[in-house]
This record gives C-alpha cells, sequence and structure tokens, in this order.
C-alpha cells in the first residue's frame, strides 16, 4: 500500500465467525424485541387465574378421591395389588392438598380476594408464579394418582377405580390450562 503523507494504512481483517463460547469481535447491535402476537392469548392470562378456576380443579380431584377411598376400602388391604388403591388415594390427597395450599395462601396473601371481594383474580406476579409451581407440581401427582388408579381398575376390576381415573383426567384437563395461564401471567410485565 501506498500511503500518502498524514494518512496512516490500515488493514482491513475479514471477520470471522467466533469459536464456540467466544463472543464475536464486533458485537451486533440487539435486535428489535419479538412480538407473539399469534401465540399470544388476546385476552389478559392473568383474568383466569379466578378462586372459581382453582375450586373447579380442587372440586374435581375431591369427586376423584372419593372414589379412591372406595376402591381402597375395598381393595387396599387384601387386593391382588392392594398398594395400588392405597397409592392412588394418598396421590389424590396429595393433590387436593397442594391446591387448598394454594388457595389459601392466595387468600392470606391478599393476592386473591374470597369472593366478591376484590381482586376477582390474580394480578401481580408472585401470585401467578405461585399458581404456575403449585400447579406444576399437583399435575405430578395427579399424573401419580391416575397411574395408580389404572393398575386399581385392572387388577381389582374395580369401577371406582376407574372413575377415579376418569375424574383425575378431567382435573388434569382443567388444571393444565390454569398453569399455562399462570406462566404467561408471571411473564407479560417482561416481555
Amino acid at each position: 500500500m501506498n500511503a500518502k503523507p498524514n494518512e496512516t494504512a490500515t488493514i482491513e481483517t475479514p471477520t470471522l465467525p467466533p469459536t464456540a463460547g467466544t463472543p464475536p469481535a464486533r458485537p451486533l447491535p440487539a435486535p428489535p424485541k419479538k412480538t407473539y402476537a399469534a401465540t399470544r392469548a388476546p385476552t389478559d392470562p392473568c383474568a383466569s387465574l379466578t378462586s372459581a378456576a382453582i375450586e373447579a380443579v380442587i372440586d374435581k380431584i375431591i369427586e376423584s378421591r372419593n372414589k379412591a377411598v372406595s376402591d381402597a376400602a375395598a381393595h387396599g388391604v387384601n387386593g391382588r395389588y392392594a398398594s395400588a388403591a392405597r397409592d392412588n388415594l394418598a396421590y389424590i390427597t396429595e393433590a387436593r392438598d397442594k391446591m387448598q395450599v394454594l388457595l389459601a395462601w392466595l387468600y392470606g396473601a391478599g393476592v386473591l380476594g374470597v369472593p366478591p371481594d376484590p381482586p376477582p383474580y390474580v394480578t401481580n406476579t408472585t401470585g401467578a408464579y405461585n399458581v404456575h409451581g403449585y400447579v406444576r407440581e399437583t399435575v405430578v401427582s395427579l399424573h401419580y394418582a391416575r397411574h395408580w388408579a389404572t393398575i386399581s381398575a385392572s387388577y381389582h376390576t374395580s369401577a371406582d377405580a376407574r372413575d377415579s381415573y376418569e375424574l383425575t383426567t378431567q382435573a388434569l384437563d382443567l388444571i393444565e390450562p390454569l398453569g399455562a395461564q399462570a406462566g404467561r401471567c408471571y411473564m407479560e410485565p417482561y416481555v
């Protein structure tokens, strides 16, 4: 290169892709914040986090538990697979207890009003996060309860175990969307 006086020579080097774990030599500007209009629910996700929605889950779990109590009484001691009837009852009871603790906490913390008192639904991230977390843990208990209900129904030809299975499935159908909306409600202020 022929540099003129008072000019400095510059050597341009091509930008190579960074190796794994190494940041690029020239940071790229942050992309614009993405919008997820196609996947985001058109309504406020927090609005579905009501005491009525949580109580509907608890009521369905209690219905299943009532069938599990009958099944455990009939097959939980001398049944061909007695522990299945007892385990269904234990897990469904655990699920009920978790949701009742959640509802009591929401009321006690003032995050959710006892109807008809405000607020009518969970309106802050702390409440939404707790709903999401309790739902996640309750879903695990419900899946185990449903598993043991299938075993008890099969080994004992138990209509009560079969009914418990169906009611637990209905509880899962109610609780999964509740947990998803709680996650959306929690993320809403951040993204």
